[in-house]
Protein backbone atom coordinates (compact mmCIF):
# COMPACT_ATOMS: atom_id res chain seq x y z
CA UNK A 1 0.00 0.00 0.00
CA UNK A 2 1.06 3.45 -0.08
CA UNK A 3 1.94 5.54 3.13
CA UNK A 4 -1.63 7.76 4.00
CA UNK A 5 -3.87 5.88 1.85
CA UNK A 6 -7.03 4.97 3.66
CA UNK A 7 -9.11 1.59 1.94
CA UNK A 8 -12.60 1.84 1.12
CA UNK A 9 -14.99 0.58 -1.38
CA UNK A 10 -16.50 1.74 -4.74
CA UNK A 11 -19.75 2.19 -6.25
CA UNK A 12 -19.62 -1.65 -6.88
CA UNK A 13 -18.33 -2.76 -3.69
CA UNK A 14 -15.13 -3.22 -4.47
CA UNK A 15 -11.58 -2.00 -2.24
CA UNK A 16 -10.21 1.28 -3.64
CA UNK A 17 -7.69 3.66 -1.78
CA UNK A 18 -8.16 6.91 -1.02
CA UNK A 19 -5.68 9.01 -1.93
CA UNK A 20 -3.34 10.35 0.65
CA UNK A 21 -4.42 14.50 1.55
CA UNK A 22 -2.73 17.25 2.20
CA UNK A 23 -1.63 17.95 6.31
CA UNK A 24 -4.25 19.67 7.40
CA UNK A 25 -6.74 18.49 5.36
CA UNK A 26 -10.00 16.64 6.40
CA UNK A 27 -11.78 13.34 5.24
CA UNK A 28 -15.03 14.08 4.28
CA UNK A 29 -17.77 11.89 2.86
CA UNK A 30 -18.95 12.77 -1.45
CA UNK A 31 -22.30 11.16 -0.96
CA UNK A 32 -23.87 7.71 -1.51
CA UNK A 33 -22.45 6.42 -5.17
CA UNK A 34 -18.64 8.38 -4.64
CA UNK A 35 -15.79 7.55 -2.81
CA UNK A 36 -14.67 9.58 0.29
CA UNK A 37 -11.86 12.10 -0.15
CA UNK A 38 -9.49 14.27 2.07
CA UNK A 39 -10.29 18.32 1.47
CA UNK A 40 -9.59 21.49 3.06
CA UNK A 41 -11.60 22.86 5.48
CA UNK A 42 -12.95 26.68 5.04
CA UNK A 43 -11.01 28.86 6.46
CA UNK A 44 -13.61 30.68 8.23
CA UNK A 45 -13.94 34.07 7.76
CA UNK A 46 -11.92 36.44 5.43
CA UNK A 47 -10.88 40.14 7.02
CA UNK A 48 -11.36 42.89 4.14
CA UNK A 49 -9.25 46.02 4.12
CA UNK A 50 -9.80 48.81 6.97
CA UNK A 51 -10.60 51.72 5.66
CA UNK A 52 -10.33 55.47 7.30
CA UNK A 53 -13.82 57.34 7.53
CA UNK A 54 -12.13 60.32 8.12
CA UNK A 55 -13.15 62.33 5.03
CA UNK A 56 -15.16 61.45 2.55
CA UNK A 57 -18.96 60.37 2.06
CA UNK A 58 -19.04 57.23 0.54
CA UNK A 59 -16.70 53.94 0.67
CA UNK A 60 -16.82 51.13 -1.26
CA UNK A 61 -15.85 47.12 -0.36
CA UNK A 62 -15.84 45.20 -4.00
CA UNK A 63 -14.09 42.41 -5.03
CA UNK A 64 -16.58 40.01 -3.00
CA UNK A 65 -15.90 36.78 -4.25
CA UNK A 66 -18.38 34.54 -5.83
CA UNK A 67 -20.56 32.37 -2.93
CA UNK A 68 -20.26 34.41 -0.29
CA UNK A 69 -23.14 33.97 2.46
CA UNK A 70 -22.46 36.13 5.22
CA UNK A 71 -20.76 39.65 5.63
CA UNK A 72 -20.06 41.59 8.45
CA UNK A 73 -19.53 45.73 8.16
CA UNK A 74 -17.54 46.45 11.36
CA UNK A 75 -17.60 50.43 12.84
CA UNK A 76 -15.18 51.51 14.91
CA UNK A 77 -15.86 54.81 16.15
CA UNK A 78 -16.85 56.31 13.12
CA UNK A 79 -18.36 59.70 12.87
CA UNK A 80 -19.69 62.13 10.60
CA UNK A 81 -19.99 65.89 10.08
CA UNK A 82 -23.72 66.95 11.99
CA UNK A 83 -24.67 69.84 9.76
CA UNK A 84 -27.73 68.59 9.88
CA UNK A 85 -30.36 66.72 12.36
CA UNK A 86 -30.73 63.51 10.40
CA UNK A 87 -27.55 61.52 10.59
CA UNK A 88 -28.97 58.26 9.21
CA UNK A 89 -26.05 56.23 7.40
CA UNK A 90 -27.38 53.40 5.18
CA UNK A 91 -25.59 50.91 3.58
CA UNK A 92 -26.41 49.65 -0.61
CA UNK A 93 -25.56 46.37 -1.93
CA UNK A 94 -24.61 45.66 -5.05
CA UNK A 95 -23.85 43.46 -7.93
CA UNK A 96 -21.76 43.29 -11.44
CA UNK A 97 -24.59 45.54 -12.15
CA UNK A 98 -23.56 47.73 -9.82
CA UNK A 99 -24.79 49.25 -6.48
CA UNK A 100 -28.51 48.78 -6.42
CA UNK A 101 -30.65 52.14 -4.79
CA UNK A 102 -34.13 50.94 -4.54
CA UNK A 103 -36.08 48.06 -3.55
CA UNK A 104 -35.01 47.88 0.40
CA UNK A 105 -37.23 47.52 3.07
CA UNK A 106 -35.09 48.59 5.99
CA UNK A 107 -35.97 49.93 9.31
CA UNK A 108 -33.76 51.41 12.02
CA UNK A 109 -33.88 52.36 15.76
CA UNK A 110 -32.08 54.83 17.95
CA UNK A 111 -32.57 55.17 21.67
CA UNK A 112 -30.64 56.56 24.46
CA UNK A 113 -31.47 57.85 28.32
CA UNK A 114 -32.95 60.76 26.38
CA UNK A 115 -35.29 59.66 23.37
CA UNK A 116 -36.53 57.38 20.81
CA UNK A 117 -36.48 57.49 17.49
CA UNK A 118 -36.88 55.41 14.48
CA UNK A 119 -36.59 55.74 10.75
CA UNK A 120 -37.63 53.74 7.80
CA UNK A 121 -35.89 53.46 4.34
CA UNK A 122 -36.43 51.93 0.68
CA UNK A 123 -33.01 53.36 -1.08
CA UNK A 124 -30.65 51.41 1.67
CA UNK A 125 -30.03 49.61 4.95
CA UNK A 126 -30.88 51.93 7.48
CA UNK A 127 -28.46 53.14 10.29
CA UNK A 128 -30.42 55.25 12.24
CA UNK A 129 -28.93 58.14 14.24
CA UNK A 130 -30.83 61.30 15.86
CA UNK A 131 -29.59 63.86 18.17
CA UNK A 132 -25.48 64.20 17.18
CA UNK A 133 -25.83 68.27 16.96
CA UNK A 134 -22.04 69.07 16.88
CA UNK A 135 -19.15 67.90 14.49
CA UNK A 136 -17.68 65.06 15.88
CA UNK A 137 -20.23 64.16 18.83
CA UNK A 138 -21.49 60.99 17.20
CA UNK A 139 -19.30 58.07 17.89
CA UNK A 140 -20.55 54.69 16.85
CA UNK A 141 -19.05 51.28 16.74
CA UNK A 142 -20.34 47.73 15.97
CA UNK A 143 -21.59 45.49 14.00
CA UNK A 144 -24.10 45.07 10.80
CA UNK A 145 -24.09 41.87 9.23
CA UNK A 146 -25.56 40.08 5.81
CA UNK A 147 -27.10 37.31 5.59
CA UNK A 148 -28.16 35.39 2.21
CA UNK A 149 -31.35 33.84 2.90
CA UNK A 150 -32.30 32.74 -0.90
CA UNK A 151 -29.22 31.77 -2.94
CA UNK A 152 -31.97 31.67 -6.21
CA UNK A 153 -33.35 35.30 -5.64
CA UNK A 154 -30.50 36.89 -4.22
CA UNK A 155 -32.02 37.62 -0.94
CA UNK A 156 -30.28 39.20 1.97
CA UNK A 157 -31.61 39.72 5.25
CA UNK A 158 -29.59 42.41 7.70
CA UNK A 159 -29.95 43.06 11.14
CA UNK A 160 -27.31 45.68 13.25
CA UNK A 161 -26.68 46.72 16.73
CA UNK A 162 -24.16 49.60 17.63
CA UNK A 163 -22.77 51.79 20.41
CA UNK A 164 -23.77 55.67 19.55
CA UNK A 165 -22.47 58.21 21.67
CA UNK A 166 -24.26 61.56 20.58
CA UNK A 167 -25.09 64.83 22.33
CA UNK A 168 -28.77 65.84 22.46
CA UNK A 169 -30.72 69.01 24.37
CA UNK A 170 -26.85 69.45 26.04
CA UNK A 171 -26.53 67.04 27.01
CA UNK A 172 -23.66 64.14 26.07
CA UNK A 173 -25.23 60.57 26.26
CA UNK A 174 -24.96 57.07 24.92
CA UNK A 175 -27.61 54.88 23.09
CA UNK A 176 -28.34 52.02 20.79
CA UNK A 177 -28.82 51.71 17.15
CA UNK A 178 -30.26 48.86 16.37
CA UNK A 179 -32.90 47.74 13.11
CA UNK A 180 -32.77 45.02 10.32
CA UNK A 181 -33.80 45.05 6.68
CA UNK A 182 -34.55 42.87 3.51
CA UNK A 183 -33.01 43.19 -0.40
CA UNK A 184 -32.92 40.87 -3.36
CA UNK A 185 -30.31 42.10 -5.71
CA UNK A 186 -30.47 41.62 -9.41
CA UNK A 187 -27.45 39.11 -9.48
CA UNK A 188 -24.54 37.65 -6.99
CA UNK A 189 -23.77 40.45 -4.69
CA UNK A 190 -19.93 41.79 -5.34
CA UNK A 191 -19.84 44.47 -2.87
CA UNK A 192 -21.36 46.90 -0.49
CA UNK A 193 -21.29 50.47 -0.29
CA UNK A 194 -21.45 52.98 3.13
CA UNK A 195 -22.89 56.47 2.43
CA UNK A 196 -24.63 59.27 3.88
CA UNK A 197 -28.35 59.92 3.78
CA UNK A 198 -27.39 63.89 3.87
CA UNK A 199 -24.19 63.75 2.22
CA UNK A 200 -22.50 65.14 4.94
CA UNK A 201 -18.47 63.96 5.37
CA UNK A 202 -17.26 61.15 8.08
CA UNK A 203 -14.83 62.77 10.08
CA UNK A 204 -13.72 59.87 12.20
CA UNK A 205 -13.00 56.30 12.91
CA UNK A 206 -12.95 53.30 10.44
CA UNK A 207 -14.49 50.39 9.24
CA UNK A 208 -13.95 47.10 7.77
CA UNK A 209 -15.65 44.00 6.48
CA UNK A 210 -15.49 40.12 7.08
CA UNK A 211 -16.95 37.92 4.87
CA UNK A 212 -17.34 34.47 4.20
Amino acid sequence: GTDGNIISYDTSGNPVAVATGNDGQVLTSSGAGAVCAFETLSAGFTLGTEQATTSGTTFTFGSIPSGVKQIDLMFNEVSKDAASDTKDILVQLGDAGGIETSGYLSAGLNSSAYYVYSSYHTTGMALHIQGATLEAEMLISGTMSFHLEDATANTWVQNHTLKVRNFVSGKLGYGMSVGGGVKSLSGELTQLMLLNVDADDFDAGAINIKYM
